[in-house]
């Protein structure tokens, strides 16, 4: 959390004044309105969402109370029918053997024929028909010949209307014709004892359904393109629905069970929807309305976007304003900058004129640029001056370098010259001893030969430096190992793909050289090996060069980048310890960093860093940090 408000914090400092003048007069103009708008906004919204979902609710319970009125106006029809119905005048006995002598439902109803379901039978009615106590239907209007039996008690919902008779659904295709279920009630007969000689029932037209459900499916206007109104039985099979390809399947349990009586939002298909129930009276049916949520709000979506149309405009407006106020706030200290980016610039001679702002801060503070500007003509004059004296210090120390060592060799040279006289001429007058005199002689000669060249490659590292090119780091691999491989013996592999530099070329190559180089020469393994590879760690490549060697002390890691520095004897191992100084002075003048590590097992791994983007890390706008992150030069004086 701290390292968040500090990173904040950072971005703050990086705006220009002029950005927080005005970033600070938005603040005190727009802020209190801001808040209450967006208070005054929620508010309303919240209060439409429920507005909406009220109304949403509303017509689900508006549907159901219709299908209530029209299931309660098919059963009092029914009762009405039932208390008429002349239970005495039927033979019962004859009607089964009839039914089980195959000759089917009967054509018309001799015993009752002032039979009233006929004035009743209007547009509610789809079927109707008669059956016996234990469920076999006798009669149907309209008739159909129907030779095998019919049964009520076939159906699992005949137990749940034995004794009272109810609303029921499901499918009846003997007696209509349809395979999809549909809703039917039955109410029990009884005769004059009062016993229940068998049922009377009718299922209730599908068309009638149908104009209930497209009614009030077009009066919701939210659900005219993309939603659902269904009415279910209570085993969850759809009845009704507005679009009549979904009669007779079952709606999703999981769905019923969250909306049943209440409103709920839920996903399907990545998109969210307003889901209500309301039952059917007490039945166990139930009208469900779904719609994508979108839909439900649209209205409130538009006065959001007028809304947020007007913050903007607002916040557009009070933005100009406020610009145009610091630009006439910051006009002195924009002055001071262009004073400051002049004699940053080199423009010593420039200087600062706030004829209205003599008496205050900002006159002072121009005056104190003026000061500092004679200061730095003065400073430069100076500097300029040490630097001619310094150039002239080098070129006559590197004359130096080369004369000294030109003279050193040539007296070298000499020096061989007679031990190699004095061993071919006189061996047999010297001796043993004399002999390894002059062989000490010549070894010593060889060294002191050798820390002359690498005096002059010292200078040299500092003076030979070409422009930055971009080249395969895996072809400078190659050639390192191809050069070292010619005077040593052992493997030198490159691991994994490598990327381009950036960077002077022939630098850099002797880089790697050397460090191949020394981890096969300090090394006492059977097979001496060194494993290249190279990382991405982010604004930098790490390249590792690992070796099987002798290893290095982690007591020496700073030491051995030391000038002259040797950790073994002459003896053991040859050198002068200039080769790891070098190598760090290239790769520092890179923006790199070489650190060293031991390997488990015997060995030592080099880490060389470099930025992956070399032109952008010298320019004046970016630097290296400490731990190897690159970051911006922050311009505190910026405005």
């Amino acid at each position: 959390m701290a390292e968040s408000n500090q990173s904040s914090f950072l971005y703050l400092d990086r705006l220009s004044l002029r950005a927080k003048v005005t970033l600070v007069l938005l603040a005190i103009s727009l802020g209190p309105l801001l808040i209450s708008g967006m208070v005054n906004v929620n508010r309303a919204l919240d209060r439409g969402r429920k507005s909406e979902g009220a109304h949403f609710a509303q017509s689900a319970m508006s549907t159901a109370a219709a299908f209530d009125d029209l299931f309660e106006h098919v059963r009092m029809d029914l009762n009405t029918i039932a208390k008429r119905f002349p239970a005495e005048n039927f033979n019962y006995d004859t009607i089964r053997a009839s039914l089980r002598s195959g000759q089917g439902l009967r054509p018309s109803l001799d015993e009752w024929r002032d039979a009233p379901f006929e004035s009743f039978a209007g547009e509610e009615f789809g079927t109707f028909f008669l059956a016996l106590d234990d469920g076999e239907v006798f009669y149907s209007s309209p008739y159909r010949n129907v030779t095998g039996p019919v049964r009520l008690s076939d159906h699992p919902w005949f137990a749940s209307i034995k004794d009272r008779g109810g609303v029921v659904a499901g499918p009846m295709p003997k007696l209509n014709g349809l395979s999809i279920p549909i809703a039917t009630v039955v109410v029990p007969l009884h005769g004059a004892d009062g016993a229940r000689v068998g049922y009377l029932g009718a299922t209730v037209d599908s068309a009638r359904l149908h104009e209930i459900t497209q009614r009030m499916f077009r009066g919701h206007s939210t659900l005219a393109d993309h939603g659902s109104l269904f009415l279910t039985a209570p085993n969850g099979v759809v009845i009704a629905h507005n679009d009549e390809s979904k009669l007779g399947t079952v709606a999703d349990s999981d769905l019923r069970r969250k909306i049943r009586g209440r409103t709920i939002e839920f996903n399907h298909n990545e998109e969210t929807y307003l889901a209500t129930g309301a039952q059917v009276g007490k039945s166990g049916w139930y009208v469900n309305i779904t719609a994508p949520i979108d839909q439900v709000y649209r209205f409130l979506h538009v006065l959001l976007r007028v809304l947020i149309v007007v913050t903007v405009t607002t916040f557009v407006f009070v933005l100009l304003l406020a610009d145009y106020l610091a630009r006439i706030l910051l006009r002195p200290i924009r002055e001071l900058e262009r004073g400051a980016e002049m004699i940053g610039s080199g423009a010593l001679g420039y200087r600062i004129e706030l004829d209205s702002h003599r008496g205050d801060e900002l006159g002072r503070l121009a005056r104190a640029f003026n000061q500092m500007g004679n200061n730095l003509q003065q400073s430069q004059k100076q500097v300029r001056a040490y630097s001619r004296s310094l150039e002239t210090a080098n070129e006559e120390l590197d004359a130096m370098v080369y004369a000294i060592t030109h003279d050193l060799r040539k007296s070298l040279r000499g020096i061989d010259s007679y031990a190699t006289f004095l061993k071919e001429d006189y061996a047999k007058h010297l001796g043993d001893s004399g002999l390894e005199m002059l062989s000490t002689i010549t070894i010593n000669v060889e060294r002191i030969d050798q820390l002359a060249n690498d005096l002059v490659g010292l200078v040299e590292s500092g003076r030979d430096r070409a422009e930055n090119v971009t080249f395969d780091l895996n072809g400078l691999f190659a050639e390192a190992r191809e050069r070292v491989l010619e005077r040593r013996e052992g493997e030198v592999l490159i691991r994994g793909n490598m990327p381009d530099l950036s960077g002077d070329r022939s630098r850099l190559l002797l880089v790697f050289e050397h460090l191949v180089d020394n981890g096969l020469k300090f090394n006492r393994h059977a097979v001496p090996t060194v494993e290249l590879s190279c990382r991405d760690d982010g604004v930098h490549w790490s390249i590792d060069i690992s070796d099987n060697g002798i290893g290095i002390d982690p007591k020496e890691h700073e030491r051995i980048f030391e000038l002259f520095q040797r950790l073994h004897p002459q003896e053991d191992f040859a050198g002068s310890g200039t080769g790891l100084n070098i190598a760090r002075r290239i790769v520092a003048d890179h923006r790199g960093h070489i650190n060293v590590a031991p390997v488990d097992g015997g060995g030592t791994t080099f880490t060389v860093q470099l930025p992956k983007d070399g032109s952008r890390l010298t320019s004046p706008g970016f630097r290296l940090t400490s731990d190897g992150r690159v970051e911006p030069v922050r311009k505190d004086s910026s405005v």
